[in-house]
């Protein structure tokens, strides 16, 4: 192997060994990591899903009936 490969090989070995001791303590302890009521971040994610799935119910209600509500359109320019 030439010498410009071992320097290069050298020289990028703290970065790669940084970046991959970051993904495996990020996988390591990301999911076991607890928010301030308790809860695992799986939990708030599956809690937040569903209150924006109930959200999106409440809003198709409100468009649904102020489509009934609407006035009709002309279609001559006002």
């Amino acid at each position: 192997m030439e010498k410009w490969m071992v320097e290069l090989a050298l020289s990028w070995l703290p970065f790669v060994a940084l970046i991959g001791f970051w993904f495996w303590f990020s996988r390591r302890n990301g999911m076991q990591a607890r928010g301030k009521s308790g809860a695992s971040l799986i939990e708030l994610y599956e809690q937040q899903l569903i209150e924006t799935r109930r959200m999106n119910t409440f809003l198709e209600r409100i468009a649904v009936t102020m489509e009934k509500h609407e006035p009709p359109r002309s279609s001559w320019p006002a």
